[in-house]
C-alpha cells in the first residue's frame, strides 16, 4: 500500500531545479483540471473551464523557461477556489476548488521555487481522491482512524497516491514535458470519468 507523505514528497522535491519543481506541480494541476471542467458544464460556467485550462497552460509555459505574468495568474487562480464557508457545497465544486488551487500552487512553484508550493498542488489530488472515497461510501466519518485508513486503502486513493509519485518520478528522469502533459491529462480524464 502507497502512503501520502507531504514531508518525504518535499525532500524528493527540494534539490530538483525550479524548472522541473514547476513542471511537477503543473503536471498535478493537469490531472484535476477534468473534474473541474466538469463542475464548470454542470453549472454552464464556460468562462472557468476556459481561464483554468489557460493558468494551467501558463504553468508548463512556466514549466519550459517561458514567461508568464505570475501574480496576475496566481491572484486569478486563486479566485476560482471557494470559500468553505459559502452555501452550496457540493462534492463538484470541492473538486473544482482543489484543481484551482493547484493550477495556483503551479503558478507559485515557478515563482517561488519553494518545494512546498508544489506539494501543495499534489496534495489537491489527494485531498481530491479521500472526498472521491467519501462520496462513495456515504455515512462514514473523516475524524475516525478507521474511515481514514478505509480512505487511505481505497482504489480511488491509492490511483491518486500513485498518480503524483509516476509524475515526480518523471520529473526527475527529465521526460520531455509534452509527454508528461500528455499523459497527466488523459489519467486526468480516466480518473474524472470514475470519481462521483
Amino acid at each position: 500500500m502507497l502512503e501520502y507523505n507531504e514531508m518525504l514528497l518535499m525532500l524528493h522535491l527540494e534539490p530538483l531545479d525550479r524548472l522541473a519543481k514547476t513542471a511537477f506541480a503543473a503536471a498535478c494541476a493537469e490531472r484535476m483540471v477534468p473534474l473541474s471542467n466538469r463542475y464548470a458544464r454542470q453549472t454552464g460556467d464556460s468562462l472557468r473551464e476556459q481561464r483554468l485550462t489557460a493558468i494551467v497552460s501558463a504553468a508548463w509555459q512556466a514549466a519550459a523557461g517561458g514567461d508568464v505574468d505570475a501574480t496576475l495568474l496566481e491572484a486569478e487562480a486563486e479566485a476560482m477556489v471557494p470559500d468553505e464557508d459559502d452555501e452550496g457545497w457540493t462534492a463538484g465544486r470541492s473538486y473544482a476548488g482543489n484543481a484551482a488551487a493547484a493550477a495556483g500552487y503551479a503558478i507559485r512553484t515557478w515563482r517561488t521555487n519553494d518545494p512546498q508550493h508544489a506539494a501543495w498542488a499534489a496534495r489537491q489530488i489527494f485531498d481530491a481522491a479521500d472526498l472521491a472515497y467519501f462520496q462513495a461510501n456515504p455515512g462514514g466519518s473523516f475524524l475516525t482512524e478507521a474511515e481514514q485508513n478505509a480512505s487511505l486503502e481505497s482504489t480511488v486513493v491509492q490511483s491518486a497516491i500513485s498518480a503524483i509519485h509516476r509524475d515526480l518520478e518523471a520529473v526527475k528522469n527529465a521526460w520531455p514535458l509534452s509527454e508528461l502533459r500528455q499523459r497527466a491529462q488523459q489519467e486526468g480524464q480516466e480518473w474524472a470519468a470514475t470519481v462521483p
